[in-house]
């Protein structure tokens, strides 16, 4: 459980990063309010100490987030894109 708890807590921070410095570049306002949603129920599982919900929705929103930055809808800092796929070589 430390492993998975250790995971959780660096993700999220990871996140709350995102949120604060990324912005969507879509013209579907929705899609994003939908991905903030998420993000929410993200941290009121996580106080409510259901870590399987929490690991599933940390990894769900990594997940969507990433679609849209292969798809070019989000503008991201340079030193964050790391932390996403779109360093990897397209196929």
């Amino acid at each position: 459980m430390e492993e998975i708890l250790y995971i959780i807590n660096r993700e999220m921070e990871k996140l709350e990063i995102i949120f604060k410095e990324v912005k969507y570049l879509g013209e579907n306002k929705d899609l994003w309010k939908m991905i903030i949603s998420y993000w929410e129920d993200c941290k009121y599982f996580y106080n409510k100490k259901d870590y399987v919900k929490t690991f599933e929705l940390v990894n769900y929103i990594w997940g969507m987030l990433d679609v849209l930055a292969n798809l070019n809808m989000l503008k991201i800092p340079k030193d964050l894109k790391k932390w996403f796929k779109i360093e990897q070589e397209k196929i």
